[in-house]
């Protein structure tokens, strides 16, 4: 399998904060050490550097981005603060289950925690430990093999070459970004990222688990964002065209194939017909997938030829934006989307739904609330 992260199956985060740059040489990976203990350079211009992540905590907006900043707005956008955060390197996204308590991911494996809604982070973990808890997964996948006497040869042989990697990525430092991260609740949560990595939570963040094992992804491939659906499963976009789904909190996984090559971005569960849920895929091209039963997706029309890349609610409506910030809207669970709104005349990464049909695009040059007319 081709990992280099200057192919086309980037996830849009690390292309855009230049991963490729960052693992190109061991030197850099010896600065990312350093950044993982340097505090993020405080500027007046924070609120307009490359974001690359936005949620809401309670009605406060928390945005993301480069060399460790974060900000945040309790205006709806309309003006920013900069929080103290010990690290430096890209942040890539952020959530909080409560509007005191969140957490961020980004490059170097970094997992920051905040008590007080965004204002101030503390690093929980990084990805020295990540390499740890990987190559501790990738070994005892090798054991459990290797001690079963009627296991596939071919599982095997994949199984001893991640082991390979898990060895390789840890000698190499704490290179490995994560570009996506879930909390139930202030305990449990879930960070997933490049490389096939998936870590889990319960007891805050102060000790993490690698679930590394309970996914078929003996190639590595990247997990590019994680959310829940309203019935308690856990949905995993990634590359590949795939996408996983989790009914027991993350024990095990099962692996959807959407019949695309494509990066899927994000993933959306809906509310179906009959109380059912319907689950939505979305990614490069603007590729959009709908799945009705928890097994079998259709390929929906594309709503644009440029990748979608962040969904948002919007009272019921589901919001999708493009790299390019138009937005699409679908308002029959996902079925069938139309135009709404403007691009933003800048490249965008992510999306947050802010009060009275409002929404935060955040990218290239920042935070900016977007047109509402369609």
């Amino acid at each position: 399998m081709d990992r280099s992260f200057t192919s086309s199956r980037l996830s849009r985060r690390a292309l855009l904060a230049g991963f490729a740059a960052a693992v190109a040489a061991p030197s850099a990976a010896r600065a990312g050490k350093d950044l993982l203990d340097t505090p993020a350079f405080k500027s007046d211009r924070a609120a307009r550097a490359l974001l690359l992540g936005v949620t809401l905590a309670g009605t406060r907006v928390v945005a993301v981005g480069e060399r460790g900043i974060i900000v945040t707005s309790d205006d709806q956008g309309s003006t920013w603060r900069q929080a103290a955060v010990p690290v430096s390197v890209t942040l890539t996204a952020v959530h909080f289950p409560t509007a005191k308590t969140g957490w961020a991911v980004g490059h170097d494996g970094v997992v920051l925690h905040s008590a007080d809604g965004g204002a101030s982070w503390t690093r929980q973990f990084d990805g020295n430990q990540a390499n740890t808890l990987m190559l501790a997964d990738a070994k005892q996948r090798v054991d459990a093999l290797r001690a079963d006497p009627n296991a596939d040869k071919a599982a095997l042989e994949a199984a001893e070459m991640a082991a390979e990697d898990a060895v390789a990525g840890a000698e190499f430092g704490p290179s490995r970004p994560l570009l996506g991260v879930w909390f139930r609740d202030e305990t449990t949560g879930f960070a997933v990222g490049s490389y096939g990595q998936i870590f889990r939570t319960r007891d805050g963040g102060r000790n993490w688990q690698s679930l590394g094992r309970a996914t078929d992804n003996l190639d590595g491939l990247h997990f590019n964002a994680i959310a829940p659906a309203p019935s308690g499963a856990l949905l995993i976009a990634g590359e590949g065209g795939r996408v996983y789904r989790s009914t027991d909190g993350g024990e095990h996984w099962e692996t959807h194939d959407l019949g695309t090559q494509a990066q899927i971005y994000g993933v959306r569960a809906l509310p179906g017909d009959g109380g059912a849920e319907a689950l939505l895929a979305f990614g490069f091209g603007g590729k959009v997938f709908r799945c009705e039963d928890g097994q079998n997706w259709q390929a929906l029309p594309p709503p644009t030829p440029r990748s979608l890349v962040g969904s948002a609610m919007l009272g019921t409506a589901l919001l999708l934006v493009d790299q390019a910030g138009a937005g699409f809207v679908s308002d029959d669970g996902g079925r069938t989307f139309r135009a709404h709104g403007r691009p933003a005349a800048m490249a965008v990464t992510g999306v947050a739904g802010l009060s009275d049909g409002k929404w935060i695009l955040v990218g290239m040059g920042g935070a900016r609330v977007a047109a509402t007319a369609a």
